[in-house]
């Protein structure tokens, strides 16, 4: 009983690991380009670096005629005033106001940034997070999020999807992008597929072969206990036994796993009741 505990345990844990931990990790010397830990590809938004809409022309929000905002993946923008020059090195604006009153705050700059793999999102999807804003009046930062996502049917389409938070802390603006620039390895061929650019994650395989080898497993045992054993009905399933110990097991292993918050919380933990 334990011995097949333990193994439905790590074999669970491992595919777990395998297919939630992955992460984009920014690419040495790019500003704006992200590897997937898993080595299904990479996500690199260099082709938008100079793109009209985004950094020049700037885009606004539906309801909101006041302000426009420039966002810039790659490089500092160029063209503004204020705490957007480029001497900033302003990875995005935002612009109020017009002529003589205009005013700039600067949302985030360029630099290091954090990349957010969004786990099954489909298609392909990354938050990434610029710091370095105009300080607010009351002593607060700007930041701005964007979420990156493939479209393969889209060159560009931006949108302002405003902001969160205290101008005492931090004010979190958030923007998002949609573009054939942003499926893994746009860069790197012609197709444009966001599901099959990257290929198939370590994640993937892993869980193809596994069902396949279930399939072969069972196809292969029922036709061993028919033909050696004359077997019929459920007997024809293989290790028959095991099987109808599976959802103890299962449930065995959530409440081990569930024990130590029991037991932080106080109270005797459940699995404790068990033995």
């Amino acid at each position: 009983m334990t011995l097949s505990f333990l193994t439905v345990a790590l074999i669970v844990t491992a595919v777990c690991r395998l297919t939630a931990g992955q992460t984009c990790n920014p690419v040495p010397n790019s500003q704006c380009a992200c590897k997937m830990s898993d080595g299904s590809g990479v996500m690199d938004m260099s082709p938008l670096a100079d793109n009209e809409l985004l950094s020049r022309q700037g885009f606004k929000e539906p309801s909101d005629d006041y302000h426009t905002y420039f966002f810039n993946p790659c490089k500092a923008i160029e063209g503004l005033g204020g705490d957007c020059a480029a001497s900033e090195n302003t990875a995005s604006c935002q612009q109020g106001g017009t002529g003589k009153a205009v005013e700039y705050y600067r949302l985030g700059q360029q630099g290091p940034v954090s990349y957010t793999y969004i786990p099954g999102a489909d298609p392909f999807q990354v938050r990434i997070k610029y710091t370095g804003g105009t300080a607010t009046d009351e002593g607060g930062t700007r930041s701005v999020v964007v979420t990156a996502v493939c479209d393969p049917n889209q060159e560009l389409f931006v949108s302002y999807d405003g902001e969160t938070g205290s101008t005492y802390d931090e004010i979190l603006f958030a923007m998002k992008i949609q573009s054939r620039s942003i499926c893994l390895n746009a860069g790197l061929s012609n197709n444009s597929s966001c599901s099959s650019s990257g290929g198939l994650s370590i994640g993937s395989v892993l869980c193809i072969v596994f069902f396949s080898l279930l399939i072969v497993y069972f196809a292969a045992g029922v036709a061993y206990m028919h033909g050696r054993h004359k077997k019929t009905g459920l007997e024809l399933v293989p290790n028959l036994e095991f099987w109808q110990l599976v959802p103890g097991l299962i449930k065995e292993g959530a409440l081990f796993v569930a024990s130590p918050i029991q037991e932080r919380v106080g109270g005797k933990s459940s699995y404790e009741q068990l033995e």
